[in-house]
C-alpha cells in the first residue's frame, strides 16, 4: 500500500478526507499557521481544521491546510441551512409590533429606492423609509442584490452557488430569464421544488456556450470552491461582453475578524476553503481576465456576524437558526454602526466584500 492509500485508509467512515495544501492558490507562496484545530461551530461537520495565511504581504489569502477533498466536501453540507425545511414545520410565531414595524420600514425603503413591492405606488412612502435612510445600517443588506435586478433591460441571469433559490425566485419575478447552479444536491432539490431552473454540479461541468449570460451573481459562494480563480475564468467565458459579475464574500481583513479571531463565524471550517481581502479579490479577478473591477465592503452581514461570533466565543457553538435574544439585534446594529463610521477612513473594513466587474 502506498503512502497516500495508507493515509486515506486511516479515515473513519463519515469523516471528511483531506489533502495537504501548503501553498497559496493565488500567488504560490507558502503559508504560516493562523489558527489550528478549528471545529465546525454551526452544522457539526466532522474533523478539525487548520487555517493558513499567505506569507506574501501583498496577497494575504487565507486557506485550509489540509483541505477537504472535492469528492468528500458534500459531507460538510449534510445539515446546511440552504436545505429544505422539514415536511411538517412548526408554524411560526406571529410577529410582534416591533417586527411588523421594521418590515414596514424595509418594505417602504425597497419601494422608494427600487419601486419594488406591493406598496411601490403608494404616495409618501419615503416617510416610512426614513428610519432606514437615516440610520444607513440596513441599506447594504436591502440593496444587494436588488439593485442589480431592477435594471430596465433584463436578459439571462446565472446564480452560481444558488443555494435554496431565493435569489433565483426574486430574479424570475422581476423578469429575468434566471437559472442557477450548485454542487450541493440537497440545495438543488430544494430549489427544484420551487419550480426554478437549476443544475447540479460545478460551473465548468455545465458546459454553457460562450457569452451566455448578461448578469452573473455569486453570493457567498467563491469561498466554498476549490478553484476560485478557475471559477472566475469560467464565469468570464460565459459572460457576455458588457455583462456584469457581482461577487459577495466574507472579508478576512474586516474589523469583525480582528475582534473575534478564531471565533469569527465567517471562518466556517470546513466549508470556507479560501478567505479573501479586498486587494487579493481584485487581483484574482484581474488574473481571471477582468479589467474593470471595483471592490468595497458592506454592512450586509455585520449584525449576523457579530451576534453569532459572540455566541461562538462564549459557548464554542453558533446557531444560525435560533432567534437572537432581545439584546442580540441591538448588539449587531451597534457593531454595524461602528463599522459604518470606520468605513469613512477604511472602505474595506466591514464584514462583507462586494466585488463588481464588467467584461
Amino acid at each position: 500500500m502506498n503512502t497516500e492509500s495508507a493515509e486515506m485508509a486511516s479515515y473513519l467512515p463519515g469523516e471528511i478526507r483531506a489533502s495537504p495544501c501548503s501553498n497559496c492558490h493565488l500567488c504560490g507562496t507558502g503559508g504560516e499557521p493562523l489558527y489550528e484545530g478549528l471545529k465546525d461551530r454551526l452544522f457539526n461537520a466532522p474533523g478539525r481544521w487548520n487555517l493558513k495565511r499567505c506569507l506574501n504581504a501583498d496577497c494575504g489569502l487565507l486557506w485550509l491546510d489540509p483541505m477537504p477533498l472535492e469528492e468528500d466536501i458534500g459531507k460538510a453540507y449534510e445539515t446546511y441551512f440552504t436545505h429544505a425545511a422539514p415536511e411538517k414545520p412548526r408554524p411560526p410565531a406571529p410577529p410582534g409590533a416591533l417586527q411588523r414595524a421594521a418590515e414596514l420600514f424595509r418594505s417602504a425603503y425597497r419601494a422608494w429606492r427600487f419601486n419594488y413591492g406591493d406598496d411601490a405606488g403608494k404616495p409618501l412612502r419615503w416617510l416610512l423609509a426614513l428610519p432606514i435612510l437615516l440610520s444607513r445600517i440596513e441599506c447594504d443588506g436591502l440593496d444587494i442584490p436588488l439593485r442589480y435586478l431592477v435594471v430596465p433591460e433584463k436578459g439571462r441571469m446565472l446564480d452560481v452557488g444558488c443555494g435554496d433559490g431565493s435569489v433565483l425566485k426574486l430574479a424570475q419575478e422581476l423578469g429575468w430569464n434566471a437559472e442557477g447552479v450548485d454542487f450541493d444536491a440537497q440545495a438543488v432539490d430544494a430549489t427544484r421544488r420551487k419550480k426554478l431552473s437549476v443544475k447540479l454540479g460545478h460551473l465548468a461541468e455545465q458546459r454553457y456556450p460562450d457569452e451566455s449570460f448578461d448578469l452573473v451573481l455569486m453570493s457567498h459562494a467563491i469561498e466554498h470552491v476549490h478553484d476560485p480563480l478557475g471559477t472566475l475564468r469560467e464565469i468570464r467565458r460565459v459572460l457576455r461582453v458588457g455583462g456584469t459579475l457581482v461577487v459577495t464574500t466574507p472579508n478576512a481583513a474586516s474589523w469583525g475578524h480582528r475582534i473575534f479571531a478564531s471565533s469569527y463565524v465567517a471562518l466556517d471550517p470546513p466549508r470556507h476553503l479560501h478567505l479573501f481581502n479586498g486587494e487579493n479579490l481584485v487581483t484574482m479577478a484581474e488574473r481571471a481576465g477582468f479589467s474593470q473591477c471595483a471592490v468595497l465592503s458592506t454592512l450586509g452581514t455585520t449584525p449576523f456576524v457579530f451576534i453569532v461570533s459572540r455566541l461562538i466565543r462564549r459557548s464554542g457553538r453558533g446557531d444560525m437558526m435560533r432567534p437572537p435574544t432581545l439584546l442580540g439585534p441591538l448588539y449587531g446594529r451597534a457593531a454595524a454602526f461602528v463599522e459604518m463610521l470606520m468605513r469613512q477612513w477604511n472602505p474595506l473594513v466591514a464584514d462583507e466584500l462586494l466585488l463588481e466587474v464588467r467584461k
